[in-house]
């Protein structure tokens, strides 16, 4: 019996032997155990800036005039501008690049020389701003965007304009014009000169004596002939002709002298001869672009619309103590007119 207890006490002892050995190799394992690395990527990118908000324009009026802009048609344009907003209290800023954002609530009008596609994004951008591009051809205009162009006068039509302004400034009416006789430019500058001085006076009678009805014509063959020209302006000056157009062929410093020592007051074309600083010229048409965006740039500012405006004829060289704003305002008004087609300039046949 007692071999047989010490047999089964030496086989307890041997298997909690091996269950300590067991339970201490596995905490040794544990304890020993090396966790698995954990890979960090660090971030060597360089962070982008953040951009600075673009100032806003505080001007009235913003002329965009890309660097690569045409200005061939319009080279005055930046001092045309600069000298109507300073005459009326306003502020011009000028810039190369212009984006929405920059365009502050105080901007009204953008005058734009950029390509016809930038100007209609722009516009369609900022709906509460006007937009008024000059000498782009192809802009879709309507809404906010507006837009200026050239187009060639014909001899009728500077006629035309030339008895319609002289009928407006000259009292009485007493307007005449001098043609180039036996030739189809002389008998049309004629014929529309009157046109254009009855499309504003109706009858164009006098109301003071000597009571005759206007306006009056006379014609010269040669130019060159000082008896020639001469005649012809003593034919008007004895029917009491105060204003006088004389057709560009037949123009000369001697024949605008002779008128202007007889106080005629003239309306001419542009690189007329005879022309000189004398206030008797009241104004030369012609074609200027830049002259003609201020015009428009006006109307837009005071509320009006323009819209497509093709011109080929503008006033400069203004005698502004004669033809006041008001008239220079009505005589732009004929010209859209007339330019248009809905003013017929030639007489009815």
């Amino acid at each position: 019996m007692k071999t047989f207890w010490l047999l089964l006490l030496a086989a307890g002892l041997l298997a909690g032997c091996a269950r300590t050995t067991a339970t201490e190799t596995a905490v040794i394992a544990t304890e020993t155990a090396i966790p698995a690395p954990t890979l960090i990527i660090a971030d060597t990118a360089t962070p982008e800036p953040t951009p600075e908000p673009l100032p806003l324009i505080t001007a009235d009026i913003v002329l965009w005039a890309p660097a690569n802009a045409d200005l061939s048609q319009a080279q005055t344009l930046p001092a045309d501008l600069a000298a109507y907003a300073n005459a009326n209290g306003l502020t011009l800023e000028q810039r190369e690049q212009l984006s929405a954002v920059e365009l502050g609530s105080t901007v009204r009008l953008v005058v734009a020389l950029a390509p016809a596609a930038e100007i209609s994004a722009l516009a369609a951008a900022a709906p509460a701003v006007q937009f008024l591009a000059v000498g782009v051809p192809d802009v879709p205009t309507g809404a906010n965007l507006h837009a200026l162009n050239t187009s060639s006068a014909s001899l009728e039509e500077r006629a035309f304009l030339a008895g319609y302004l002289l009928g407006m400034v000259i009292p009485d009416y007493r307007v005449g014009v001098i043609s180039q006789a036996g030739t189809d430019e002389g008998a049309k500058t004629a014929s529309s000169f009157g046109v254009g001085a009855r499309y504003f006076c109706g009858l164009c009678n006098s109301r003071f004596g000597p009571i005759l009805f206007y306006p009056k014509g006379a014609q010269i063959s040669d130019p060159a002939n000082p008896g020639d020209w001469q005649a012809a302006a003593d034919l008007l000056l004895a029917d009491s002709v105060k204003g006088i157009f004389i057709q560009p062929e037949v123009s000369s410093p001697e024949l605008v002298n002779y008128l202007q020592a007889a106080g005629v007051q003239l309306v001419g074309v542009s690189g007329q001869a005879g022309y000189n600083e004398s206030p008797l010229w009241l104004g030369l048409l012609g074609s200027d672009l830049s002259a003609d965006a201020v015009i428009l740039t006006a109307r837009l500012l005071q509320g009006g619309q323009v819209g497509a405006v093709k011109t080929g004829i503008t006033l400069t060289h203004i005698n502004a103590d004669v033809i006041t704003e008001g008239k220079q305002r009505l005589f732009d008004l004929t010209v859209q007119d007339v330019q248009s087609g809905l003013v017929r300039v030639t007489p009815i046949q």
